[in-house]
């Protein structure tokens, strides 16, 4: 059963989430519940052989995060920490490789979104903001099934917060609405306006040719964020409805005046977790440690790195590497264009200007959309 499609799905989360709302506007609090709620779940989305992939990957990083918690009560070292992401990331690399070498046997639902609640988990360990572990709220954390497919990503702390808080009923209530309009809206997204531009345009465009091609660029690049943001929006509803307030996911990327800001719209959660953990990292240490003679290289490499690496976790076929290439140069350029042309901020700020940048924008997007589909190559 695959989360967030078909009848059955529905079904089987309405009657969850009426248990949600009853004990919502009670004012209890459903951590517990929510835990029940989500095995439940999971036991019904994975079939039998995946369910204990599910399990031993569950096991493995539980036991990562918890060990290597121990190790930095004891000592704060950087190679340690590395070491630690390694491990935590090794499922996922086995799982990326095993889909190119053979079939993957390896792969889950969900395995990627996991893997980066781990690692965030560890990180933030090192940095000395998590100093308690609960292994009931860790657990609920990485499998809470709204998001195990395609996200958010929430972090830690924000997510433990919230599962502990006591809310009244009349809290709880603006939470219930929100949650539903997201829902419902997301509905809407993903099973409708999506389905009708897969089967009205997308499907029948032919393979070959220039205007094809073309055309294809819009078709796919609409298809994608209606599929997608209608996914993330289920899923932010029905975590709302458990009383958790998962992360937005998209702000009107289409409206984006630039590379920069687009990023800003577009998968928050995935290009805020990136920008946190790797790019702002990366262009850090490379400042204070004086790599590069120009101020700006270390931000520059760390643009190519960073969005080099998104296009690695999408998978490990051309089109993603390049996909990832190519956006880590178009903030490379954005940011050029910020350095050397005095002008551009106020230009950025001015509405008359809006339309023109949104549109050069929304191309050089929609191109990118293009070589991540894989028709080109």
């Amino acid at each position: 059963m695959i989360p967030y499609e078909g009848l059955l799905f529905f079904y089987i989360l309405a009657a969850v989430l009426v248990v949600s709302a009853v004990l919502g506007f009670l004012g209890k609090n459903q951590k517990y519940w929510g835990i029940i709620a989500t095995l439940f779940m999971l036991s019904a989305i994975f079939d039998r052989g995946h369910e204990w992939l599910l399990i031993g990957f569950i096991a493995f990083e539980l036991i990562v995060l918890y060990a290597y918690f121990v190790i930095r009560k004891k000592s704060k070292n950087c190679l340690l920490c590395w070491l630690f992401v390694f491990l935590s990331i090794a499922p996922l690399v086995l799982s990326k490789l095993s889909g190119i070498l053979t079939e993957n046997v390896i792969g889950f639902l969900g395995i990627s979104y996991l893997t980066f609640k781990s690692v965030q988990i560890v990180i933030e360990t090192y940095d000395g903001l998590i100093e308690k572990l609960s292994f009931i709220d860790t657990l609920y954390f990485i499998v809470f099934f709204p998001t195990i497919s395609s996200g958010p990503i929430d972090r830690y702390r924000r997510f433990v917060g919230d599962i502990n808080a006591e809310i009244s009923g009349e809290q709880y209530s603006d939470l219930f609405k929100k949650g539903v309009w997201k829902l419902m809206t997301g509905v809407f997204y993903g099973l409708v306006i999506s389905n009708l531009i897969n089967t009205l345009w997308l499907s029948k465009i032919p393979e070959s040719g220039l205007f094809n091609h073309w055309q294809y660029m819009y078709a796919y690049t609409f298809y994608l964020f209606f599929n997608f943001a209608g996914y993330s929006r289920m899923a932010i509803g029905t975590g709302y409805i458990m009383g958790v307030k998962v992360p937005e996911n998209f702000d009107m990327p289409f409206i984006s005046k630039d590379m920069k800001d687009f990023w800003s719209r577009w998968h928050i959660s995935l290009s805020t977790w990136f920008r946190d953990y790797i790019y702002t990292r990366f262009a850090a240490v490379s400042l204070r440690k004086k790599w590069f003679k120009n101020i700006y290289m270390g931000s520059y490499i760390g643009y190519i790195i960073t969005m080099t690496v998104m296009g690695f976790w999408h998978g490990f076929e051309l089109h993603y590497i390049v996909y990832g290439i190519y956006h880590g140069l178009l903030m490379c350029a954005n940011d050029v264009i910020e350095h050397k042309w005095k002008g551009y901020k106020k230009i950025r700020r001015k509405d008359k200007a809006w339309p023109v940048m949104a549109l050069i924008t929304f191309h050089l997007i929609s191109f990118g959309m293009l070589i991540f589909s894989g028709r080109l190559f």
